[in-house]
């Protein structure tokens, strides 16, 4: 009798013994394939509408999942085929078919970081986006066109633009081409304060007009500490009516066109409402996005007499400023002189 109660008792250990290895083995082992690409996990996108057939297919087909079936019994035990959520997951390389199933069940999806700037217009924008989340690139431009939109915002399709702050954001991959222009819209607000505005005001222009000018002075040069001064030049010639003949609007109004090139004296000519050498005033819309230094630099505009300003002849990068036309010819000779003597062909 005790014999057979010793045998029992050891058969039931035994198992136990098995039932946990299988039970750690359906729970949590190690089911996740490393991801080649030398990351420590693997990423999971589930789209919007996804259906569980559509989640096995992705597992399986990325070849994200080492043993499809004992991650099949784990989901249907926690009735995860009912609870799909859309999103994107970062799986650990070492993460066991509970945790993964728990995460995705849970909905808790991990952001993306998205950074955009030298932005050249709506179409590049959309295309880098499209790259970060869920919503198409034709999906976005639509978004951006949708007149309704526009008329809502006091805005057109050439202005439209301004109201992406070029910055680093985080987003929910999932996100749709209306979400991220609502976001966009949220952060446009808290960046525009009362006292940007205030700024603006006082300088006589809009905030979407102030994004206009940061964006051709951003194209002029890369020296923040200029940007208040050549804001300054292009104010002085707004006031007198005198047309901006900025270049960097120019070559945008080439590259409209197709054409890639420096600009030439031809050029100058060109029928874009972009060619601020035949048309007064500002463009109608921003010709790159502007960082936010440089939208706060523009802001402070300071107050003089220049009209004019060229490359200095040290080539340092930074400008001479003149206040007559006879006194930016002298600074131009200067820099021509500057570069004949250096063989250089402008």
């Amino acid at each position: 009798m005790k014999k057979k109660i010793a045998i029992s008792t050891l058969l039931l250990v035994f198992i136990a013994i098995i039932g946990i290895f299988f039970s750690y083995n359906l729970l949590f082992k190690d089911n996740i394939i490393d991801n080649k690409s030398g990351k420590k996990e693997q990423i999971i996108f589930i789209h919007t509408g996804a259906t569980y057939n559509d989640v096995l297919y992705e597992l399986k087909n990325e070849k994200i999942i080492k043993n499809i079936t004992t991650f099949k019994i784990v989901a249907e035990k926690l009735g995860y085929a009912n609870k799909i959520k859309p999103g994107r997951y970062e799986i650990g390389n070492n993460s066991g078919n509970l945790f993964i199933v728990q995460k995705l069940r849970s909905g808790r999806q991990d952001p993306v970081r998205i950074t955009f700037n030298n932005i050249q217009d709506k179409a590049h924008l959309a295309k880098i986006i499209s790259t970060k989340i869920e919503a198409s690139q034709s999906s976005l431009l639509q978004a951006f066109n949708n007149p309704n939109l526009l008329d809502s915002l006091h805005l057109t399709e050439d202005n439209f633009p301004t109201i992406f702050l070029a910055n680093t954001y985080e987003f929910y991959w999932n996100t749709s081409a209306q979400e991220f222009i609502n976001r966009m819209l949220k952060e446009y607000d808290k960046f525009w304060n009362s006292s940007r505005r205030s700024k603006a005001e006082k300088l006589g222009l809009s905030p979407t007009e102030i994004t206009i000018l940061a964006s051709i002075i951003q194209k002029e040069s890369n020296k923040y500490d200029e940007y208040p001064i050549i804001a300054g030049v292009y104010l002085n010639r707004i006031k007198i009516g005198m047309p901006l003949q900025a270049d960097p609007t120019v070559l945008y109004a080439l590259k409209r066109l197709g054409v890639s090139r420096r600009v030439l004296h031809i050029d100058l000519k060109i029928q874009s409402p972009y060619n601020t050498y035949i048309h007064k005033g500002l463009p109608p819309g921003p010709i790159c996005l502007p960082e936010l230094k440089s939208i706060d630099e523009t802001l402070d505009a300071e107050e003089h007499d220049y009209l004019y300003f060229c490359a200095k002849e040290d080539f340092s990068g930074y400008s001479n400023f003149a206040a007559t036309w006879q006194e930016h010819q002298a600074n131009a000779r200067k820099y021509q002189q500057a570069l004949n003597e250096r063989n250089i062909r402008h």
